[in-house]
Formats: C-alpha cells, structure tokens, sequence
C-alpha cells in the first residue's frame, strides 16, 4: 500500500540549495527527489543550463519544482533569509567538525523549521562544499556509507535527507523563532572582535581565535539563537571589552 501525506508547514520552510550543480540531469532527479517527498523549494547557486530536455526528463512529474527554482549569482545572499543553515558533507577535517548523523541533524532541522527559513546544502557532484561554504553552515550533517563506495550521487543524497525529514512527523512542540540572520552575524563579528581583544589572535594563535568561533558557531547553530539572546550575548562581549 502506498502512503500519500500532503506537504506540512514545516517542509513548505526548507529550501534545498545545490551549490554550483554541474549536470542538468541531476538538477532534475534533484526536483523529483524533492517532489516524491513533499519539498517544493529549489534553490541554485550559479548552476549549469538546467532548462533543456535532460532536466525535465530527469525531473518527470516534478516540472513545477524545476520551473519555479530560485537562482543566485552567490551563497550568502541565497541563504540571507534562513535561520538555519545545513551543510551535507562528507569529507571530514579540521573545518568540518563537528558533524551530525542525519538521524541527529533531522529534529533540530524539524525544529528550527517550524517558524524559521531552513537551507540545507549539497556541494558539487565532484568536489562538494568548499571550505568557505561550509563557514556559512550552522549545522553539518553525514549520510553514512560503505567504505567500499563512499560517494552519493547529489540526487541520492537529496533523497536520503528529504526523505528523513518526510518520515520524521511534524508533531514539534517546541518551536523558537531565531534572530535574523545579519543579526548573528553581527554578533559573531562582535565575537571575534573580543576575542582579538583577548590575545587570541596574537602571532602564532590565529587558528585558536578560528577554532573557537568555529566551535560557537556550531554550538548556537544546532539550537538556534533567538534576538534577546544575542542582546545578552552582545552585552556580555560588551562588559568584557569594558574591562581588558
């Protein structure tokens, strides 16, 4: 028998943003992925010619999602409105840690997607996320695989991670709106000011200065930070920077 649900609120605010997408083919499988499980926000940053016939064999019922895809000259202005940011990787390193399973990552995305934008991120066919985009993400996530063949193909992955969050139910009690995105940025800034101010970025530590926001960034993106946090966050920076 099969099993038919309508797509919920919390779905209707996730985007899947393929990053530089190198094969219309996969563009396509992309949207029909998505569509078989309820996703409709198709997000492209500097994509390949994804309107030709390929795609939209590819895609098969799921023309709507591939005509109604939102394309972006760069990442940062694609994911400007989201309150959360995912970024599926499997290359692992010093940049990317810590990372989620995909039963881990789905109830923050879950949660956090009840009443704010979520993006989650698939890099390029060959070469994934860069490093610079993974900086962007608040939340890294893996799909586990065999050693033998380790690498997906972008529109399984895609499968995999909609479909996680299909199955997952959107019953989410506890829900939080998170403060806007420039405004996390801001205070990250105001972060890293602080702790230049400290030392932390004396000769030889500017990787300890790096380690540490990296380390806050995936502390506070796996929760989610409302405004009068970052208030007291900022008053906090604020009150040490009075003192040094």
């Amino acid at each position: 028998m099969k099993a038919i649900k309508k797509p919920g609120a919390v779905r209707k605010n996730i985007s899947i943003v393929l990053v530089e997408p190198m094969s219309s083919g996969n563009v396509g499988s992309v949207a029909r992925a998505m569509k078989n499980t309820g996703f409709s926000n198709l997000r492209l940053v500097n994509p390949c010619d994804y309107g030709n016939n390929e795609a939209f064999s590819m895609a098969c019922k799921a023309d709507d999602v591939l005509k109604n895809a939102e394309v972006f000259k760069d990442l940062k202005t694609c994911v400007q409105d989201a309150g959360l940011v995912v970024g599926a990787t499997r290359r692992k390193g010093k940049l990317r840690y810590p990372v989620a399973t995909l039963p881990e990552a789905v109830p923050h995305i879950m949660r956090l997607a009840k009443k704010n934008r979520v993006a989650i991120l698939f890099g390029r066919e060959d070469k994934g996320l860069k490093n610079s985009e993974i900086a962007l993400c608040d939340l890294l996530l893996e799909i586990p695989t065999s050693e033998a063949c380790g690498s997906l193909n972008i529109s399984h992955a895609v499968l995999m991670v909609c479909h996680a969050v299909f199955t997952s139910g959107e019953d989410i009690k506890k829900a939080i709106e998170t403060a806007p995105r420039q405004e996390v940025s801001a205070m990250y800034g105001h972060l890293e000011n602080m702790l230049v101010r400290l030392g932390y970025a004396d000769a030889g530590r500017e990787f300890l200065k790096e380690s540490i926001l990296r380390g806050f960034k995936r502390l506070f993106g796996r929760t989610g930070l409302m405004q009068k946090e970052i208030n007291m966050l900022r008053g906090i920076f604020a009150q040490i920077e009075k003192r040094t």
